[in-house]
C-alpha cells in the first residue's frame, strides 16, 4: 500500500496554476444536464406492459424527465390507470397524471370533456392524449421551477433535487418552493414514495461502481475516444484553481482528474478506479468504493461527516446502493461551501448527455443533492490507493482498462 499524504512536510510545492478544463462540448449547461442520474425503466419493473407505451410518449414530450421519474409520478398519481379521477374543491383532477381542468385546458387547449378523435372518451383520459399533454405541461412546469431555483438560489428548496423540487411544484404549487421545509405531508409523501420507486425500478443496481478486480494489471490498450453523441455539461466555472504550497503528488493528481474531464465513456461503474487514477493507479486494489470508504475507517484515514474534503482528498458516498460511489475533489475551499468545492465524477449526466460512462466537474452540493436525498455524503479520506501503478509517463486521460 502507498499512501499519498495531503500536506506531507518536504514534498516538493508549486506555485498558483490556473487549470481551465474544456466541458461546454455540445450545448449549453441547461440544454445538456439532466434532472436526475436515473437510468431506464428496469424490466421487471411492476408496471402494466401497456403503460411502457404512455411513460414513452410523456418522455418524448420531456426529455429532461426520466422514464423511472415519470413512472413513479404516473404510480403515485393515478395507479397507471387512465381513467383516475379525483374529486376535490376545484372541480377535481383526471388521468394518468391528474391534472385539474384548469391545467388542462392551458396545455392542451380544449377542455376536459373534448373529445377530439370522436372515440368516445375525453382526451383527458385517453392515455396516449394525456401522456403527451401532461409531458409538455411537466417541462413547463420544470422551467419554471428552475427559473424559481435561479432567482432564489439561498431558498432550502433551491438545494433539492430539481425533481423533488418538481414534485412539490405540481403536487402543492410553485408557492410551496417558497415556503420550504414547510409543505403539506400529502406532497411530503409524494416525494419519498417517487424517490423510493425511482431507486427500486432503475436498472443499475450499483450506481457508478462495479466489483473491481485488486490485481487488475496495467496492460496497454489502444486508446479511442468515447463515441457518444452526447454533450458534456458545464457545471462548475471551468476554472479551477490549484493554490500555492500545493505538494506537488496533489497538483498533479488534480491535473489528472481534469484531464478526464470531458471523456465520453468508458467509466461506466469505475468511480473509485477513476479516483485513484488521477493519483497514478491502474486501479483503486478494491473491490468496490464502499470497501475502500470501510477500509479507510477502520486504519483511522476516513473523516466521517467532514464537509470541508481538501484539495486531492477523495469523497465518499452511499448511493443507497450495494457498492457506493467515489469521487477526488479538484478545487478545495476555506470556506467550506459545499457549492464552490468540485469533484471529478463519472456518469451522473449520462442519462442527459448520451454518453456512457462519462467524467464530469461538479459541486459537492450537487452530487449530494442526487444520493438519498442530500443525506448520501460518508466523507472523505487521504487518497490512498492498493492497486497496480501505472507505467511511469502514461499520458492522461488513459482508458479505463490500462494506458494508452
Amino acid at each position: 500500500m502507498i499512501k499519498i499524504a495531503l500536506a506531507a512536510a518536504g514534498l516538493l510545492a508549486v506555485p498558483a496554476v490556473a487549470i481551465l478544463t474544456a466541458l461546454s462540448v455540445g450545448g449549453a449547461a441547461d440544454a445538456c444536464i439532466a434532472t436526475s442520474s436515473s437510468d431506464p425503466l428496469a424490466d421487471d419493473a411492476p408496471i402494466p406492459a401497456t403503460a411502457n407505451a404512455w411513460i414513452s410518449e410523456a418522455k418524448q414530450a420531456c426529455p429532461d424527465l426520466p422514464e423511472t421519474w415519470i413512472a413513479a409520478v404516473m404510480a403515485q398519481e393515478s395507479g397507471f390507470r387512465p381513467d383516475a379521477h379525483a374529486a376535490d374543491a376545484n372541480g377535481g383532477t383526471w388521468g394518468l397524471l391528474q391534472l385539474n381542468a384548469t391545467i388542462w385546458q392551458a396545455a392542451y387547449g380544449h377542455p376536459v370533456s373534448a373529445d377530439l378523435n370522436d372515440n368516445g372518451t375525453a382526451d383527458i383520459e385517453d392515455p396516449d392524449i394525456h401522456a403527451r399533454v401532461a409531458g409538455r405541461y411537466l417541462c413547463n412546469r420544470l422551467g419554471g421551477v428552475r427559473q424559481i431555483r435561479t432567482q432564489h438560489p439561498n431558498w432550502a428548496s433551491s438545494s433539492l433535487p430539481e425533481l423533488d423540487a418538481l414534485v412539490i411544484a405540481h403536487n402543492a404549487g410553485e408557492s410551496r418552493l417558497r415556503t420550504y421545509p414547510t409543505i403539506p405531508a400529502v406532497t411530503r409523501t409524494f416525494i419519498t414514495n417517487v424517490d423510493q420507486r425511482m431507486v427500486e425500478w432503475s436498472t443499475d443496481d450499483t450506481s457508478g461502481a462495479e466489483p473491481e478486480d485488486p490485481n487488475l494489471a496495467a496492460t496497454p490498450t489502444p486508446w479511442a475516444p468515447g463515441s457518444a453523441a452526447g454533450c458534456v455539461p458545464d457545471l462548475g466555472s471551468g476554472d479551477v484553481l490549484v493554490p500555492p504550497g500545493t505538494p506537488t503528488d496533489v497538483a498533479t493528481a488534480v491535473r489528472n482528474a481534469l484531464a478526464y474531464v470531458g471523456v465520453t465513456s468508458g467509466w461506466r461503474q469505475l468511480c473509485d478506479r477513476l479516483a485513484c487514477r488521477a493519483y497514478g493507479y491502474v486501479g483503486s486494489g478494491y473491490l468496490s468504493a464502499k470497501a475502500h470508504w470501510t477500509d479507510m475507517l477502520a486504519t483511522g484515514h476516513a473523516h466521517p461527516g467532514d464537509m470541508c474534503p481538501p484539495l486531492g482528498a477523495f469523497t465518499f458516498w452511499n448511493t443507497g446502493r450495494p457498492f457506493g460511489h467515489a469521487s477526488l475533489v479538484v478545487q478545495a475551499d476555506p470556506g467550506c461551501d459545499p457549492n464552490k468545492i468540485m469533484l471529478t465524477a463519472n456518469e451522473v449526466f449520462d442519462r442527459a448527455t448520451g454518453n456512457r460512462g462519462g467524467v464530469y466537474l461538479i459541486s459537492l452540493a450537487r452530487l449530494r443533492s442526487m444520493y438519498l436525498n442530500g443525506s448520501g455524503y460518508l466523507g472523505w479520506t487521504d487518497p490512498i490507493c492498493r492497486g497496480a501503478l501505472l507505467p511511469a509517463g502514461t499520458t492522461h486521460p488513459a482508458p479505463a482498462d490500462g494506458p494508452a
